[in-house]
């Protein structure tokens, strides 16, 4: 749905944009929008802002760690960094076994529906440059090597225990009241966030999108239960499958196929400028990103960075840094604003606005504002969702992919579709 609205919309010139993310499901049309959105440019047309839902850049906690790893080099040159997504176990299961994004088929792998901003913070730490405020920016420092593995571990069949039996829902499961998955236990019960206790937010929302219209809670729990029921077998068509979510659904049985479990690694070579004799930031590095389903942590990331002068320890709220020159060590706090994504959701919205004020009311140049304010060009947004594919494809054939090599026969060579004149 997002090509064919901002494929249309680019071709119009001077509407400004702003993307959810993922900006689409498949490689061929990230690169055909992306194509869309720099023709403008090039044929002169009335250029516009262009913003993508990568929120975690945008949050006061991602934007100070960039400051202190880049700008000020708390910790020197970066030799490896370690980024770990927690999912959540109920969340995955909510989401990515039972909900909307829990087939290839229907949706994307599940490291681009979940983790793709993931891997757009890996390149804005580590290859976009440290200030882009100038016109002549420079080059980013890519990666050289890719490679993934990864697999749907855990929600399948060969997990079901047996005292499960043949149950397919878990409203009628003989194991229902000691499963940690039950429904009942996720979206009825008072122990995480179900209707008993008194949430009528998500994940209750996405299972009852009309929970709000139910009077009592004795109401709102028996419209619930009576949605948990529903169920498919096999003489169920598998268009009907596919096409809604199953929240019900025995998350041993389901028809999901994305993976729980993924590792990405990248590897960047020394990659000297010229006349940049000490190659600040551009030197060889590591950065490992894990994404895991099974957490207590629902979606509060962490990160180390591991640096020559010192290590960094960050986890979405708190930033820790060992000096390893002076022993010390020191801890920020910054604040957050809102509940979307550490103030990120905010952060993003600001920005966006904020740049097209400047261009709309102060006479701004389209570039200045992209590179200044959203700190963000339309490069790095294909570039991330790119990685992403490129990862995909090495997890898949179980090999270590050149970067530069596949950026080059899959985005570069590749001949799309001309945006319409």
């Amino acid at each position: 749905m997002h090509r064919e609205v901002v494929v249309a919309l680019a071709s119009l010139g001077g509407l400004h944009i702003m993307c959810e993310k993922p900006l689409a499901t498949t490689l061929h049309d990230c690169v055909e929008m992306y194509t869309a959105l720099e023709s403008n440019k090039v044929s002169g047309g009335q250029q516009a802002v262009f913003s993508i839902g990568h929120v975690l850049r945008y949050s006061p906690h991602n934007m100070l760690l960039r400051k202190l790893v880049i700008r000020d080099r708390v910790i020197g040159d970066i030799l490896s960094v370690v980024h770990t997504e927690p999912v959540g176990w109920w969340h995955f299961a909510h989401s990515y076994v039972r909900g909307n994004r829990r087939r290839e088929s229907t949706s994307a792998p599940s490291l681009l529906t979940k983790s793709c901003h993931d891997i757009d913070v890996l390149l804005w730490l580590l290859c976009s440059p440290a200030d882009c405020s100038a016109q002549d920016c420079p080059p980013p420092h890519l990666p050289t090597t890719v490679s993934s593995t990864g697999s749907l571990q855990y929600f399948r069949r060969g997990r079901k225990p047996v005292e499960a039996g043949t149950a397919t829902n878990c409203l009628s499961c003989p194991a229902e009241s000691t499963c940690k998955y039950s429904a009942k236990h996720i979206y009825v019960g008072p122990e995480l966030a179900g209707v008993e206790t008194g949430n009528k937010r998500w994940p209750v929302s996405i299972v009852l999108p009309d929970i709000e219209s139910y009077g009592s809670s004795v109401e709102a729990k028996d419209a619930m239960l009576t949605e948990l029921a529903k169920d498919y077998d096999a003489r169920t068509p598998q268009p009907e499958i596919a096409r809604r979510n199953w929240f019900g659904r025995c998350v041993y049985e389901s028809d999901n196929d994305v993976c729980d479990e993924q590792v990405v690694t990248l590897n960047w070579d020394d990659d000297p400028l010229p006349g940049n004799a000490e190659m600040g930031g551009r030197k060889a590095k590591t950065a490992v990103f894990h994404m895991v389903a099974h957490t207590k942590k629902i979606c509060d990331r962490y990160t180390h960075l591991y640096g020559v002068d010192g290590e960094i320890f960050a986890d979405s709220t708190t930033i820790t840094i060992e000096d390893f020159r002076t022993g010390r060590t020191t801890v920020h706090r910054p604040k957050a604003e809102g509940h979307g994504h550490g103030g990120g959701d905010i952060g993003l919205t600001r920005r966006f606005v904020l740049a097209v004020d400047k261009v709309k009311n102060h006479g701004w140049h389209t570039d200045r504002a992209q590179r200044e304010i959203v700190g963000c060009t339309v490069e790095e947004v294909i570039r991330s969702h790119a990685m992403v594919f490129c990862a995909e494809a090495a997890r898949r054939g179980k090999k270590v992919v050149d970067f530069p090599e596949w950026w080059a026969a899959e985005v570069q060579g590749k001949p799309t579709q001309a945006p319409p004149a």
